[in-house]
């Protein structure tokens, strides 16, 4: 499986997932991927994101005094920095490659770091603003074994440029390869890509839709329509009161509609999507009445929206 692939095609993302071997030996053949020049770990890790550079590098590549005893190359002398690699018997350390790495890293919005976390089951993350890349990303996933998130620190974002809107997120291969796996089975089943755990939807709504052969998932209801997989979501205004329903149906591949609908991506599905008022279109969520008829009467035209 393609890691990085199914990954970023999930999230959006147009950066590479890359990995992070520790390495207690060295070889001879790392030497071909040694850097021209030292840099800032963080460094390494962005041009091999941005440029898909892989690196092996050495105690001596580091400019960093703080990630060369966060990666376990050096014991600290003075002062305890936390968290690093114990004990501190790393020879070098391999950057691009996925495959067989001890630790998997990408550069995520907010956005989508909210998205990988729904899947990963939420994450508890540990931060502090400094030693971000090296200590939070890579160092504590190492050795909790554990995913993390770091906000960066001041180095990253001045020497390596990180962005403002961009944050890391620091896995163990084996949660991006399950995070992989589960995202390929929601492509191929079309399940839903939903985030919220609640809702407060009335008992009577949903007897209704599951009068219909709808069922329930977290915020949204599923079920077919004419073969058609279909999602409906209740929207509410400020004052909690349903006022709008909006209806999602997956298409597998490109597609284009006409207005009133639009598209929306989402891994390799496109969800046509629309979103109506409630009362304009004559539902009434409580009684169930006409609910059947006028689901199969919008579902049909954004399916003939098509083109």
């Amino acid at each position: 499986m393609d890691i990085d692939k199914t990954i970023r095609s999930y999230i959006g993302s147009k950066y590479k997932l890359i990995g992070v071997k520790i390495l207690s030996e060295e070889d001879k053949k790392d030497n071909d991927k040694r850097p021209a020049k030292p840099m800032r770990y963080c460094q390494f890790v962005r041009e091999a994101v941005i440029k898909g550079s892989e690196f092996t590098i050495k105690v001596s590549d580091i400019s960093c005094p703080n990630a060369e005893i966060c990666l376990g190359f050096i014991e600290p002398k003075y002062v305890d920095i936390q968290p690093r690699i114990m004990p501190a018997n790393t020879k070098a350390i391999r950057i691009g490659e996925i495959e067989d790495s001890d630790v998997v890293l990408a550069i995520v919005t907010p956005k989508q770091m909210m998205d990988l976390s729904v899947l990963l089951n939420g994450i508890k993350a540990e931060f502090h603003g400094e030693m971000g890349v090296c200590g939070e990303a890579t160092a504590k996933v190492f050795t909790s074994k554990t995913p993390n998130v770091s906000f960066l620190c001041n180095g990253a974002r001045m020497f390596a440029e990180f962005r403002d809107n961009e944050v890391v997120i620091g896995m163990p291969y084996n949660t991006a390869l399950e995070l992989a796996e589960k995202i390929e089975a929601l492509s191929k089943t079309c399940g839903a890509f939903c985030g919220c755990i609640t809702s407060d939807i009335h008992p009577q709504i949903q007897r209704n839709f599951n009068k219909i052969g709808f069922e329930k998932g977290t915020d949204y209801f599923f079920g077919k329509v004419n073969g058609n997989n279909v999602r409906i979501y209740l929207n509410k205004d400020l004052q909690g009161r349903h006022t709008c329903i909006t209806f999602h149906v997956p298409v597998n591949g490109e597609v284009m509609v006409e207005k009133p609908f639009d598209v929306r991506k989402r891994g390799k599905w496109n969800d046509i999507v629309g979103t109506f008022d409630i009362e304009e279109i004559g539902i009434d969520l409580y009684s169930g009445e006409n609910l059947e008829e006028i689901i199969k009467n919008v579902v049909e035209k954004m399916i003939k929206k098509l083109k």
